[in-house]
């Protein structure tokens, strides 16, 4: 039976902290950003993994993009407020500060074509590079509270 696994890494020095199944961005002051998280996700017997897309399916109230500007090839924006980034190795200067690449919006449909996800790609055959994601809650959002949720997408052998 194939397993997916998500690991999160501490965001100074890169070392593993532990596996995960949820994301705690925990309080976030209006007009600021959470702290990066870095996370991977290991599929276990598994012999290929290819196309994989992130999606946020839930917002918790924060708008996800309201104008996505300069779209990059992997889908994402230089604007938003859902951050998201990926590199092959660790890097502790992209973690160290507010993310500079975004979702494009919300991912409405729940599929994996949908236009809103942002492609991640693999630095192994079944290991994704890292993914670092933060949120900024907009100065107008005072009485933000709730859950957001993540969605990924893949293909395998």
């Amino acid at each position: 039976m194939s397993t997916i696994t998500f690991r999160e890494y501490n965001p100074n020095s890169g070392a593993l902290l532990s596996n995960i199944s949820t994301l705690n961005f925990s309080k976030v002051a209006s007009g600021t950003h959470s702290r990066v998280k870095v996370l991977d996700i290991v599929f276990s017997d598994t012999t290929l993994v290819g196309n994989l897309k992130l999606g946020i399916i839930a917002n918790g109230e924060i708008v996800v993009n309201p104008d996505p500007q300069g779209p990059f090839n992997d889908g994402s924006t230089t604007s938003g407020h859902f951050g998201i980034e990926s590199t092959a190795t660790f890097d502790a200067a992209t973690a160290a500060s507010s993310l500079t690449r975004h979702f494009p919006g919300l991912n409405g449909t729940g599929l994996s074509t949908d236009a809103n996800n942002v492609s991640v790609n693999m630095r192994s055959a079944n290991v994704s590079y890292y993914i670092y994601l933060d949120i900024e809650v907009g100065s107008t959002d005072s009485n933000v509270s709730g859950n957001g949720s993540y969605k990924i997408f893949f293909d395998y052998m």
